[in-house]
Parts: structure tokens; C-alpha cells; sequence
């Protein structure tokens, strides 16, 4: 790891505890709080934990030794490697320690955000000085200097400086109950980081000048591990790609074939390696399954794609024999760092071993300042073994149907999409035993603002699979679940996406290019279905009452990529719904009946051909709402304060 030493840091053991200005009695019940820190401790006991000055001085020969053998989150903060931090979540303990490496012999910052702002940031600066550790609780407010906070909810549990970095471990509670602190969840969460070059001199620390940022991070999830397990092989598959000038969104697809193996392999993982301008233009790589619609030996359709260049996807150029590669198997979006799937759990590589042997590839390339002679190289090492895993996994794609349903209005500040994978669908496609959920991958675009996956079993809601409220289009890592989560034949699953759209004078549509939105889940399952993609779309007659369209066509395929057709009056559905009244309109009446009105049903085998459940249609159940248990984390906070506290709980849903 980056930082001071070189290595996740262990440091020596280290004397008793003493705080300046604490006195005996204070310094007693400190030495109390870290030891329970280290072993485990009651809800009694957590209350009751002293808290240190807002503007603490600490004897750094006086901080208890601390034994963090290794992290299990990490992150480099900033592009330089200057600042990295490493944590572990202690659900039990209810707090979360962090570990922080800045190359600097200065002060540090940091601290957690919603949207990478100032304003409603919750930080510590802190730095060491003869012998002290001055440890500060702080408070975004606007752009001003974070002014301190009422008391202190940081424990520092070592620090020291070397030769090149300032290295601090402090631990804090996951609710602090404190009005000015961020409650951390399982929501996406900005990382706020800034250093100066040198100590302050009076209590304020310097303007940090550009040494500042933020990056996006899951807390309190597990996390994706780098380490790639011991029995992997590599298969590196790699592309170079002049994108078009005179497109700012460009999809490109091309066929590979997997390696030629006499037995059979699990897929394992992936990560993926930059090239040229890939950090900046490159916004999504997919792999797809390629499969025959009647079970047929792939190669004589596809054999002929491998080693070609490839395509403009989706397009009359697109051989027709592509599109049979429609099941998702690798999934890589902005902000992703990988994925390796658990210990024992792997997926079949292979026509004759339940897998597929061609995989086409989609990649989203963007141009949004439409340079010439841009060209973006990338490549992805795939990571795969003939050491079998327990089990075999499969990807099933929930949300939206691709198609110009999802129509979000202009100047609208909250606006939901939903997709319904229908009961009808699972009740035909998941085994008795149900299957196991264990990774879910959200993904929407950039007037996305929270996606979540709610799940229904008969007439209740369970909790959700998935939810983040802090969705951003420029963070999409998968989602590991902390326990895996039973799917049921007959559960109905909604996919629901919240969009603001303040900044846009047009509405915005399904497509492909980045400005326009999507609304998409995909879970991670064993045992492995055929289902692959369980979707819907508001139903046509929905969609001529709310938009005032005339009518569509007849033979139009609601199961194709249609994003602008004909609406019967000379005019196509983007024209149309851009044309309303829509600063008279009530946009609340409209939005309610598109996304709780009738929607149809697209379900589809992993081949590309239609489920036939007993209807086409479907909608929201009829179910109790699921209520989150109530958190009596602060319970002993009056009422009115613990209220005020910066959450990101679930919002009620209409």
C-alpha cells in the first residue's frame, strides 16, 4: 500500500494513554473506551464512550497500541497517490476504523460526503507537531472555513510522521447522533480528502490550495479485493478504437472467442487495464453471451466475426448474427474497479459446459468535445481456472426495457422510472429452491440521482435487494451482498430510479448516448437460470393519455431498441413529448400514472427468445410496504436533534 511505510501499517506496542487537559478521571474512562474499541462492545458502553475536545491535543507516546493487521477497504484518494486511506467496518461494533497515509509532513483532511460539496461535509483536520497529535471535528458549511463541531466523535488510536508522510488511525461511530456528523450506510459516499504543506500555526489549518478532491466509495459494503485468487490463468482481451469526430456517444462491438480448453473452466473475474485516454472517453465495456436461438453449434454463425475489428453497434452495418449475444456476463462502467466473484462461486466458460464460447463485446465510447484523431486503447484480463467452484452463476438483467418509454420531463427536480421483472416470469424460470443472490450492479446515467431493487413475495414487500441514494453515474461498482438473498419462484422484483432533470430545457429519452437515461439492474445468482433479461415498459395506452399521442404502430416490436417512433400525426414521440405545455402540466399526475399504471412484460431466455407467461401484463403488487426497523442508535438524543441528523435512510415510496 501507498503511505509511510510501505505496507498495511502494525505499529510497535505502545505505551499507556495520557490527553492533555483531560485530567485523571477523563483519562480513566479513555482508556476504558479503547479498550472495549479492541474487544467488543455494548450499546451501553458505546453511549457512554468520553469524547475528547473538538480541538484535541494528544501525546502521541501516550495513544494505546493499536493491532490492525490488515484493512479490508482501501482507496487512493487522489490522482498523484498522495493520499490513501484504508478502513474496516465493524457492523457489531457499530463503527468504522480508518487509516490514513498522506505524503505530507503537514496537516491532513478528511471526511465523507453526499455529493462531494462542502456544504453538509462532515470532516476531521489533523496534524502532528512536537510530539502531539491535534485532532479537529469539523463541519461543512458552504465554502467558508469548516467551523468546528459542538463535541468531538473522532477517536484517535495512533499517528506519527516520518521522513515524507503524516500517517493517522482514528476510529468513529457509523451514527455518531450528532446533528453536524454524516450516518454512513451502504449508499454511495464521497470521500473527502485535502492536505497542506505544513503545520498550522494557530488552531485553523491553511487554505489547502489544490490539494483537495473527493472520490466515490461504498463504506460499509464488502468490498472488491484486488487479490486474485492463487489458481487463476489470464485471458486478455484488448481494443483500439479512433472514435468519430462527429459523434459525442460511439458504440463499437466486436466478437472474441474464449481460449481453447479440453476441460472445463469458471470464469472468476476481471479488471481492467488503462490506455490512451481511456480514463477520460471510455464510459462502459460489456460482455455478452453469444448463444443460438435453437441450441445449434455457434461457430458456423460467429466463427467468422473472430479477429474481425468489429461494428458500429446496433446499426445496419451490425452483422444480424450479433444480436444473438444478448445474455450480460461482464459488466465494467465508470468509476468500477473490478470484480472477482466469491470463493465458490464461478461461471461456466464454454458451449459444452452450460457457458458460451463467443462473447461479443460492447463498448461506449464518448466524445462530448467531438476532437479529431481521439483514440482510446484499453484492455481487460480476464481471470478463469479448471479448478471448478462449488457453485455456477448467471446474470439476470432487471429495470426498464430499452425502449422511448423512459421519458423524463425537462426542469423537473424528482421524476421516477420503473421496470418490473413480473411475477409471472419468475414463477416459469426460478427452480422450487429458489436461487441465491449474492452481487447486484446498478446502472443509470447522469440525471440519475438513487436506484433501488425492491422485492415482493405474494402480498408483502421484503426488504430491498439493493438501494443507493446516493447514486452517481461516475461510481458503478457492484454492490456485494453482506448475506445472500433467497429469489423465489413467483417474487415480482421493481427496479425504481429517481431522476432530476433541473438542469435540462428538453426532455430526456432512452438511447444509448450518455446524456440520455437508463434505468437497469443485474443480479449475480446461483444456481443458473435461463432467464436473462426480466423487464417492462409503461403500456402503450398509458403513454398516448399522459404524452397526448394520437396513436403508434400496429406492427411496432415493444420488445425491440425503439427510442423515437412514429405517434400517428406526422410526428415521432421525441418531437411529440418535447412539445407539451409542460411548465402547465401536473407532472405528479403524470409521472404517478406511468410508473404505477400497467406495464408489459419482457421476459427473455438467455437466446433471445420470449418467455410466455400467462399475461403481458403486469404492475406494482398489491403488498404491505416494507417499513426498515426502527434505529434506536439514538434513542437517547431528544427528539428534535436526532431528527436533525444528516441521514441517508430510505425515502417513503408512494
Amino acid at each position: 500500500m501507498a503511505g509511510g511505510g510501505g505496507a498495511v501499517f502494525t505499529p510497535s506496542s505502545l505505551p499507556g494513554l495520557s490527553v492533555a487537559g483531560m485530567g485523571l478521571t477523563g483519562l480513566l474512562w479513555w482508556v476504558v473506551a479503547v479498550a472495549a474499541v479492541m474487544t467488543g462492545i455494548s450499546e451501553a458502553d458505546r453511549l457512554n464512550r468520553p469524547r475528547l475536545d473538538v480541538a484535541a491535543e494528544v501525546q502521541l507516546c501516550s495513544l494505546p497500541a493499536h493491532h490492525q493487521a490488515e484493512h479490508t477497504h482501501q482507496a487512493v484518494l487522489d490522482p498523484d497517490g498522495v493520499f490513501t486511506v484504508l478502513w474496516t467496518p465493524d457492523l457489531n461494533k457499530q463503527e468504522v476504523v480508518w487509516e490514513i497515509h498522506a505524503r505530507t509532513l503537514g496537516w491532513l483532511g478528511f471526511g465523507f460526503s453526499s455529493n462531494g460539496g462542502m456544504t453538509g461535509g462532515d470532516m476531521i483536520t489533523a496534524w502532528v507537531k512536537d510530539g502531539r497529535l491535534f485532532l479537529q471535528d469539523r463541519h461543512g458549511v458552504g465554502e467558508l472555513t469548516p467551523p468546528l463541531d459542538d463535541h468531538a466523535d473522532w477517536r484517535p488510536l495512533h499517528a506519527h510522521e516520518n521522513d515524507t508522510h503524516t500517517v493517522l488511525v482514528v476510529a468513529r461511530d457509523i451514527n455518531t447522533c450528532d446533528p453536524h456528523d454524516y450516518v454512513l450506510t451502504n449508499d454511495t459516499v464521497r470521500l473527502l480528502y485535502a492536505w497542506g504543506d505544513s503545520d498550522p500555526s494557530d488552531e485553523h489549518p491553511s487554505y489547502h490550495g489544490p490539494h483537495r478532491g473527493n472520490k466515490f466509495a461504498y463504506v460499509l459494503m464488502p468490498f472488491y479485493q484486488e487479490m486474485v485468487p492463487e489458481d487463476a490463468q489470464v485471458w486478455r482481451v484488448s481494443q483500439s478504437v479512433t472514435v468519430p469526430h462527429t459523434q459525442n456517444t460511439f458504440y463499437w462491438c466486436h466478437v472474441e472467442k474464449i481460449p481453447k480448453w479440453q476441460k472445463k473452466h469458471h470464469y472468476l473475474g476481471f479488471s481492467l487495464k488503462y490506455g490512451r485516454n481511456a480514463r477520460s472517453n471510455l464510459h462502459h465495456v460489456v460482455a455478452f453471451e453469444c448463444h443460438t436461438q435453437d441450441g445449434t453449434d455457434a461457430s458456423r454463425t460467429l466463427e467468422q466475426y473472430v479477429g474481425h475489428p468489429g461494428y458500429e453497434c446496433y446499426t445496419p452495418n451490425m452483422p444480424e448474427h450479433l444480436y444473438q449475444c444478448n445474455r450480460f456476463f461482464i459488466l465494467w462502467a465508470i468509476g468500477s474497479e473490478g470484480e472477482i466473484l466469491p470463493e465458490r462461486v464461478g461461471i461456466p466458460m464454454g458451449d459444452q459446459h452450460g457457458g458460451s464460447t463467443y462473447l461479443m463485446f460492447e463498448t461506449h465510447y464518448d466524445n462530448y468535445m467531438l476532437k479529431k484523431g481521439v483514440t482510446v486503447d484499453w484492455a481487460m484480463d480476464i481471470y478463469y481456472t479448471d479448478k471448478l467452484r462449488q457453485e455456477e452463476a448467471a446474470n439476470l438483467a432487471l429495470g426498464h426495457s430499452l425502449i422511448f418509454s423512459l421519458t423524463v420531463p425537462p426542469r423537473t427536480p424528482f421524476w421516477r422510472a420503473v421496470g418490473h421483472c413480473a411475477s409471472e416470469c419468475t414463477a416459469l424460470a426460478i427452480p422450487s429452491q429458489g436461487v441465491n443472490i449474492f452481487t447486484v450492479f446498478l446502472h443509470g446515467h447522469y440525471l440519475a440521482r438513487a436506484i433501488r431493487v425492491r422485492h415482493f413475495r405474494g402480498n408483502v414487500e421484503l426488504p430491498p435487494l439493493m438501494e443507493d441514494l446516493n447514486y452517481a453515474t461516475h461510481f458503478q461498482q457492484s454492490h456485494v451482498l453482506s448475506e445472500e438473498v433467497k429469489l423465489m419462484p413467483g417474487d415480482h422484483i421493481s427496479v425504481e430510479c429517481d431522476y432530476d432533470s433541473r438542469n435540462r430545457d428538453n426532455a430526456t429519452f432512452t438511447g444509448w448516448g450518455t446524456r440520455d437515461e437508463m434505468c437497469e439492474a443485474f443480479l449475480y445468482h446461483y444456481p443458473r437460470l435461463e432467464l436473462a433479461t426480466c423487464r417492462s415498459s409503461p403500456h402503450p395506452e398509458t403513454l398516448k393519455d399522459v404524452f397526448r399521442l394520437k396513436s403508434f404502430p400496429e406492427d411496432m416490436n415493444w420488445d425491440a431498441y425503439i427510442f423515437n417512433p412514429e405517434v400517428g400525426d406526422g410526428r415521432r414521440y421525441q418531437e411529440a413529448v418535447n412539445s407539451l405545455p409542460w411548465d402547465t402540466l401536473d407532472r405528479q399526475l403524470i409521472n404517478k400514472k406511468v410508473t404505477y399504471g400497467d406495464h408489459l412484460i419482457k421476459c427473455q431466455y438467455n437466446y433471445g427468445i420470449s418467455m410466455r407467461p400467462s399475461t403481458n401484463v403486469t404492475r406494482y403488487p398489491k403488498a404491505t410496504p416494507y417499513v426498515p426497523p426502527e434505529d434506536k442508535t439514538c434513542a437517547h438524543v431528544h427528539k428534535s436533534a436526532a431528527n436533525s441528523v444528516r441521514s441517508n435512510g430510505r425515502p417513503s415510496t408512494p
